[in-house]
């Protein structure tokens, strides 16, 4: 579990305690713990009991809604660019290895595009019902994730160009717009659709009408937010994104480690390059395919007549609001790949666009079969590259998709305090006091379900005397240490702690005092240890 989704699987545990607060500082919306809610009633699951599997499931169920919610956009992207969209949303590794990450990423997207479908049924019906839909959508997108405010302007931009395009489409100015026109758009429509918007995030931020600082929290959230933008430790440069997506940038491996670009790489380095063969020190991930179809797509939207079922109201928003999208957030020095799926998500249905135009670019039926299939290869191609990225690779830090993720090292000290619980005479009510002011990410969620005596939050005092494990971040074992020192207990502390490192993931480390006797015991253990799970 990366540590961003373990920090919400505690919040989870906050809100069902009763005990959650919106934290506009850390977190974010509280959406993804009201949608995991319903899973963990229908299963009868516990905190003691919940998985990592079941967690993600609730991720993995909306990143499969993205596909079903193609079909409220079927008369507006035409029938074949909603299939190759829905292949290859499916099959993109991007979308696919966090779509099953326990964050509010892949509900952002979804509550997005469930807004600009139903905002365009509300345009091709006028019925007022789909506009409520779209300002309930767009109330779930605020209670979600700060960033909304980011696809809310590249919408707005969107809507802009739109307009402009058809303007002045083929010369005919205002007479285009007038001809095409739909019955008016009715004032209380547009208050249906702010009422419904406003009213679904208070809901979610006020709990249901429980906890009214919530709602103004909400909003001053973007104070942090505008700080956040400056980077906080994941600056990166303004080309992160497309480097991610087109390949070799960032995922890719040297070819020729041996030097010399003109040395032919033989077929089984080229198994291994194109993820044939599971080599993860020589794996490409690369979507440039897609990247490309995109472009294809985005210029059709704006230079070629729409085919059959086809709008190009539609397409062009779409391509606008993927690429301003895209733009914005590769403009924020804050970047971490996850953030760029809202954006990806709109140019992959542009990509689909692309294949459809790249197909109907020929008129031999042998020539369209062929292209047909050489894209079906490629998508092919790329849910390998998924398969990789999710499975082979899901542990190795060259996946470009693993980012600051948790340490084995982490999950090996999981297993061990799961062994100190079962030779300690108080068993998983052993004593462990942890000191981080950043929270020890990601052993919260390893250890608070089953260890009853886990004192991770502050809530009690650190007891040296009494506890059988202490986790200390750098400056928590710093002031240990002084206050010992000045006690003239340092000498006696040495001799009944045992001192270790745990390395969590790539920017943090806690380190570990184990009491003495508990630590021989542990190495001393002559029987074989039981198999055990620490993720399921």
């Amino acid at each position: 579990m990366h540590t961003d989704e373990t920090t919400q699987a505690v919040k989870l545990h906050e809100m069902m305690e009763g005990k959650y607060q919106y934290d506009p500082v850390d977190h974010h919306g509280p959406t993804l713990l009201y949608a995991t809610r319903p899973l963990l009633w229908l299963t009868g699951t516990e905190w003691k009991t919940l998985t990592e599997s079941r967690l993600r499931l609730v991720p993995a169920l909306f990143g499969l809604g993205l596909i079903v919610l193609l079909v409220l956009a079927g008369d507006g992207m035409g029938r074949m660019a909603l299939a190759w969209s829905a292949l290859f949303i499916a099959v993109s590794p991007l979308m696919v290895f966090y779509s099953r990450y326990y964050i509010m990423e892949v509900l952002l997207v979804f509550f997005t595009f469930g807004c600009i479908a139903c905002g365009w049924r509300y345009f091709i019906t006028r019925r007022p019902g789909w506009l409520g839909w779209a300002g309930v959508f767009t109330g779930l997108m605020h209670a979600t994730k700060e960033t909304c405010v980011l696809h809310f302007a590249a919408m707005g931009a969107a809507l802009l160009v739109v307009y402009v395009a058809e303007f002045y489409s083929a010369g005919a100015g205002l007479g285009v717009v007038n001809r095409n026109r739909k019955a008016p758009i009715r004032r209380w429509h547009l208050l249906l659709f702010l009422g419904c918007a406003v009213g679904t995030s208070i809901v979610f931020f006020s709990q249901f009408f429980t906890e009214w600082r919530g709602v103004w929290d909400s909003v001053a959230a973007y104070w942090n937010m505008l700080g956040r933008a400056g980077g906080q430790g994941h600056e990166k440069p303004f080309g992160y994104y497309f480097g991610l997506q087109w390949g070799g940038v960032i995922s890719g491996r040297d070819l020729w480690p041996e030097g010399g670009a003109e040395k032919s790489l033989s077929w089984t380095e080229w198994s291994r390059v194109l993820c044939f063969t599971p080599d993860a020190r020589r794996a490409v991930f690369s979507e440039a395919v897609l990247m490309i179809l995109a472009v294809i797509g985005c210029l059709s939207a704006f230079t070629s007549k729409p085919e059959r079922n086809q709008s190009n109201h539609l397409v062009r928003f779409l391509a606008v609001y993927g690429v301003a999208t895209f733009i914005i957030y590769s403009m924020i020095r804050y970047k971490t790949p996850w953030c760029i799926m809202g954006a990806w998500h709109a140019l992959l249905l542009m990509a689909g666009l692309g294949a459809e135009k790249l197909v109907r670019l020929f008129w031999n039926a042998w020539a369209r079969r062929t292209v047909t299939v050489l894209l079906a290869l490629a998508a092919a191609h790329l849910g390998l590259q998924a398969w990789r990225a999710t499975r082979d690779f899901a542990r190795e830090t060259r996946n470009p998709y693993n980012y600051s993720m948790t340490s084995p090292d982490a999950l090996s000290w999981v297993e061990k305090f799961h062994r100190f619980a079962s030779i300690h005479p108080d068993g998983y009510g052993l004593r462990i006091d942890q000191a981080d002011l950043n929270g020890g990410w990601p052993m919260p969620w390893y250890l608070s379900r089953q260890f009853t005596n886990y004192n991770w939050d502050g809530s009690r005092q650190m007891d040296p005397q009494n506890a059988a494990v202490l986790l200390l971040s750098n400056a928590a074992e710093d002031m240990l240490r002084s206050a010992l020192t000045a006690g003239g207990q340092m000498e006696a502390f040495e001799q009944q702690f045992v001192p270790q490192v745990i390395t969590l993931h790539p920017s943090g480390t806690l380190h570990v005092y184990m009491k003495r006797d508990l630590w021989e015991h542990y190495l001393n253990h002559q029987d074989p240890w039981p198999p055990l799970a620490v993720q399921q």
